[in-house]
């Protein structure tokens, strides 16, 4: 553990984790509203907890290091960000239901590319939207359809044309909106919708460090246990010297995934080039922890029987999520260049 984070940062923690590591997988929302942090940072006035963002690192942490992927990042941080920032009562509503963990609420078009073709007439919406996580099974689907000057935010019905599993174990939905009605939430949410992206990428640096420490800390023992000609191949200087890099990567990604959410809690103006420098750094650390974690494992590395290869395949989708390094890479330079 991190000695920045302050005492009830740390607390919270250890009663989350302990919390999650005695549920399975699937029991893993259930057992974060039990812990009452579903509406962390909703609006208290809505029933959450009205805490600021960078407050709910502990929970991306648990979700880092227990390998549990969930709508959490989609819920309680995307959707809570954009809704917070509208005043309807609609808006209110919604908000309202996100600490219900019956409440499943799917955002479509997050990631551009999978939302190319949404066109808006009036108040109906057509087109398709591809790779909407928890889209099978929801109550609300929240869209982004992107117009040439704007982003309007809709709440809309869409009929699901597949479900399938991502690589890292959820369930995700293909959906089309064939002149479906929709409510106009939103007439353009660019600027809400920038934020709560770069608080997202965030909090995904913060679980993707949190990922990398378990895995340089199982490895560790692995290879302490693994014998090679008479030894434990941790006694060779080789791998004690990978194991060296591949921890100084884990606590550099830890390190800027901290300062990018503080910036975005904080409103500081330099918030896109800290959260793309993040996410740089976080794709760049978690693919090296993640592939040298796997070798130094062997074959076993990649198997069901150890959590090692589920962990690398987490870190592999959040590499890739909300903008890859290259993405991210060419707005910080941009954002540089503008500083200076």
């Amino acid at each position: 553990m991190d000695t920045e984070q302050s005492e009830d940062a740390l607390a919270l923690r250890q009663a989350l984790e302990a919390r999650l590591a005695r549920c399975p997988i699937d029991e893993t929302w259930g057992a974060l509203a039990e812990a009452e942090v579903l509406g962390i940072c909703v609006p208290e006035v809505h029933g959450g907890l009205g805490l600021s963002w960078a407050e709910a690192a502990p929970v991306f942490e648990v979700l880092g290091a227990l390998c549990r992927p969930t709508r959490f990042l989609e819920s309680s941080v995307i959707a809570a960000s954009l809704l917070s920032d509208l005043e309807s009562a609609r808006a209110g509503a919604l908000l309202s239901r996100l600490s219900d963990p019956q409440f499943v609420m799917a955002i479509a078009g997050i990631e551009p590319d999978t939302a190319r073709d949404l066109r808006l007439d009036d108040t109906h919406l057509s087109g398709d939207a591809t790779l909407v996580l928890d889209g099978g099974e929801v109550d609300v689907i929240l869209a982004l359809v992107r117009l040439p000057e704007r982003v309007v935010l809709v709440e809309v019905q869409g009929e699901v044309v597949a479900r399938y599993p991502t690589i890292d174990g959820r369930m995700a939905a293909d959906l089309r909106f064939d002149g479906s009605r929709c409510d106009i939430l939103s007439e353009d949410c660019s600027a809400s919708l920038e934020r709560a992206l770069d608080i997202a990428v965030a909090c995904t640096a913060i679980e993707a460090a949190a990922s990398m420490r378990r895995l340089v800390e199982d490895t560790a023992e692995y290879v302490r246990r693994r014998e090679q000609f008479g030894q434990a191949i941790g006694q060779f200087q080789a791998v004690q010297h990978r194991l060296v890099d591949m921890h100084i990567a884990a606590r550099r990604a830890g390190a800027i995934a901290r300062r990018a959410l503080a910036a975005c809690a904080n409103g500081s103006d330099r918030r896109a080039a800290l959260v793309s420098a993040a996410k740089v750094t976080v794709a760049e650390a978690g693919r090296f922890v993640g592939q040298n974690a796997v070798q130094l494992h062997g074959a076993m590395g990649m198997t069901d029987e150890l959590p090692i290869g589920l962990y690398f395949k987490r870190l592999t989708v959040i590499e890739q999520q909300l903008g890859d390094r290259d993405t991210h890479l060419a707005r910080f330079a941009s954002e540089e260049r503008a500083a200076s």
